[in-house]
């Protein structure tokens, strides 16, 4: 059986990201991250004894109908595809022209916005054969494997004799190690990376699944991967990096678990491997600043962690106790400092455009992160995605004020009222947000200070340049041609 992995065009201008984000946009620039679930779903595919093909769209600049060439050459007996929010009616119309050019292959679509709707998304596409809920890649096979039969296979939604049957919430895997690891050939990963990296070759890689944390804004915890994390072992990552540095000469990785730092003992362990086997690798990861010390902070130092992604979010502590964040302004202060003295570089993500935002708790952030001084920050407008606590609370309080799905595309604005602020005034505030951090003296010589080698220049230019593609992407007022 042939299958094709595909990622298809992204309507509109820009470069879409359906895969691995928690905040799905465009982008102004070319840093796309690594479609990971895509590669352990090619691994599973090949383990289990399938012809695997991929075509990244995006990724290509192909065009729609250079796309569906391309299908048409391949033929494939099923075809797999990630959809979004803010890209779905494409992706109906992509997966409806996909069927018909490969000559009627088995359509499956997975993402969070089929997760969230799957009886819908089978009613409003009638291309589309199986929504796979959750974590799409442990359910293709058991789904190629059963099609007589699909009933016994949890998390799915699919057609039975003119009729849409469910069969639940997925079994999430609990034996991360029995995994392969992502097939990096079949899915390539040279392409894919961020501005900041600062050695090639670059890979992202996950450690855990799933997130311990209640924040109510956050997409992936809330609908795909759940709020229990589970573990690979450190023995079983150690491994994935060997084979990684032997294969494809890696230097650089970026853990993209949800939150790296939560269990301490874990980590620490995790940086005393890598030194015990001599791994020389720059590494990044997403912390939290209330479970960081000095002693976690120092031993990750050591073994080469470069950078810690913290998610602030707001500089308001009623904002914060809204969204359930779970810690208080002194601990994000605190984080931070901590992670300075380490010599750790630390990015800080800061939102605005909640449902509580008034225009003072929007200055509070925007001073917040200037008072933190962050070697990088990432300034997002709230996005309340379906599948998050609150997008409930605000399609039950009558606040939506999106009226398609495509508006869903943070660069597009907010798409629910706050209690004071209009769209058309919040809007502007995302590009006025980096311009203000970044064009600062005491941004400019702590920026200097950090470029120690020729990597480091290199990457500080690449930033710069990724800056202005953000910013010229947050003041287009084109969500999309769908």
């Amino acid at each position: 059986m042939k299958v094709l992995i595909i990622n298809p065009p992204w309507p509109g201008r820009g470069y879409g990201t359906r895969s691995q984000n928690r905040i799905i946009k465009r982008r102004g620039d070319k840093y796309l991250q690594y479609p990971i679930f895509l590669g352990y779903l090619a691994a599973q595919l090949k383990r289990a004894g399938r012809e695997v093909f991929y075509i990244d769209a995006v990724m290509d600049e192909l065009s729609p109908d250079e796309t569906w060439a391309r299908v048409e050459h391949i033929r494939p007996d099923a075809i797999f595809m990630e959809t979004t929010t803010p890209s779905i009616k494409f992706d109906y119309w992509a997966i409806t022209i996909m069927k018909e050019r490969s000559g009627g292959a088995l359509m499956l679509a997975g993402g969070p916005h089929v997760t969230v709707f799957p009886t819908q998304a089978l009613r409003e596409c009638g291309a589309l054969d199986v929504a796979l809920k959750q974590e799409f890649d442990t359910r293709v096979v058991p789904v190629l494997g059963n099609l007589d039969d699909l009933t016994g296979v949890t998390g799915i939604t699919f057609r039975q004799n003119g009729r849409i049957v469910d069969t639940g919430p997925a079994v999430l895997c609990e034996d991360l190690d029995s995994a392969p690891f992502p097939d990096r050939d079949t899915v390539p990963f040279e392409r894919y990376h961020e501005a900041w990296y600062s050695r090639l070759p670059f890979i992202n890689v996950m450690t855990s699944r799933g997130c311990p944390y209640p924040c109510t804004f956050c997409l992936w915890p809330n609908a795909m991967y759940g709020h229990k994390q589970r573990f690979r072992s450190v023995g079983n990552v150690i491994e994935e990096l060997k084979y990684e540095i032997e294969r494809h000469g890696v230097r650089e990785i970026n853990i993209d678990d949800s939150t790296f730092t939560t269990n301490k003992a874990r980590v620490i362990e995790f940086c005393q491997k890598l030194r015990d086997n001599r791994i020389d690798l720059l590494w990044t990861c997403n912390g939290r600043v209330d479970n960081v010390d000095r002693e976690m902070l120092l031993e990750m130092k050591a073994a080469g962690c470069k950078l810690i992604r913290y998610g602030v979010e707001s500089g308001s502590l009623k904002v914060l106790e809204r969204i359930r964040k779970g810690y208080t302004l002194e601990q994000v202060r605190r984080g931070f400092r901590l992670t300075r003295e380490a010599g750790i570089m630390a990015l800080g993500g800061f939102m605005f455009g909640f449902p509580y935002d008034t225009r003072e708790t929007v200055e509070r952030t925007l001073q917040l992160a200037r008072d933190l001084n962050p070697d990088m920050v990432q300034f997002s407008i709230c996005m309340p995605y379906p599948g998050t606590p609150m997008y409930a609370e605000a399609w039950e309080a009558g606040k939506i004020i999106a009226e398609e799905w495509r508006e869903y595309d943070m660069t597009c604005g907010p798409v629910v009222e706050t209690e004071d602020m209009t769209r058309a005034e919040l809007r502007p505030i995302l590009s006025r947000a980096y311009r203000e951090f970044y064009f600062r003296p005491a941004y400019f010589w702590r920026a200097l200070r950090n470029i120690r080698n020729l990597d480091e220049f290199r990457r500080a230019a690449r930033s710069v340049l990724s800056l202005f593609a953000v910013i010229l992407m947050h003041r287009s007022k084109t969500p999309g041609v769908f």
